[in-house]
């Protein structure tokens, strides 16, 4: 609003000091120094509850194992563990991949079959860290993101997306099931290459 423009962040220490010293008026000041306190506040309580999901994480391997996994670290690892809860309630990864409501919907009248959006139905917040995970292996060289490329040549930017959060699925299944760490060559490129056809 000023024309203010620092070379740093504004919540670094140095950027702080360069806000303080700018010659605004005090109510906007004032209000810096609130969103600085506000900042100060939640920046705390995300460290707090990171370090408490680390620490109950090391009581679950199986959260540890699917931070292997390209694209999902803690946090998302806790989600999609929390989300799926019990295993054994799904019979295949096609059952799973069911329940994550990223399958397309099918409309079917006679011999006539269309192909729809995705389902949306099943537990959001699992899709939601499915999804993100996806965004960030699109960023990666290996057969997942190898596969998002591909996919990326002939559809939308979000259905190659869904079509990759569905390839995690299949390999977290896997993971979860074989009780084993996430390996490229068994899952990345089998799920990589069954999904193209």
């Amino acid at each position: 609003m000023h024309g203010v423009r620092g070379k740093q962040s504004p919540f670094s220490d140095a950027g702080r000091i360069g806000v303080e010293s700018q010659e605004l008026p005090e109510p906007i000041h004032e209000c810096l120094r609130q969103m600085m306190r506000t900042y100060d506040f939640l920046k705390a309580e995300r460290e707090t509850a990171e370090a408490s999901l680390l620490a109950y994480a090391s009581r679950f391997p199986e959260v540890a194992r699917l931070e292997t996994l390209p694209g999902i670290g803690h946090i998302l690892a806790a989600v999609i563990w929390s989300e799926i809860g019990d295993l054994n309630r799904f019979s295949s990864a096609d059952a799973l991949v069911n329940y994550t409501g990223l399958v397309p919907s099918l409309y079917e009248s006679g011999e006539v079959s269309v192909s729809g959006p995705i389902t949306r139905q099943g537990p959001r917040w699992l899709r939601w860290a499915l999804i993100t995970a996806a965004n960030a292996v699109t960023l990666s060289k290996g057969p997942l993101g190898q596969r998002y490329h591909r996919l990326r040549r002939r559809k939308l930017p979000n259905v190659a997306k869904a079509a990759l959060a569905t390839s995690l699925a299949r390999c977290i299944y896997g993971v979860l099931k074989h009780g084993e760490d996430y390996q490229e060559e068994r899952w990345g490129r089998k799920t990589g290459d069954e999904m193209e056809s």
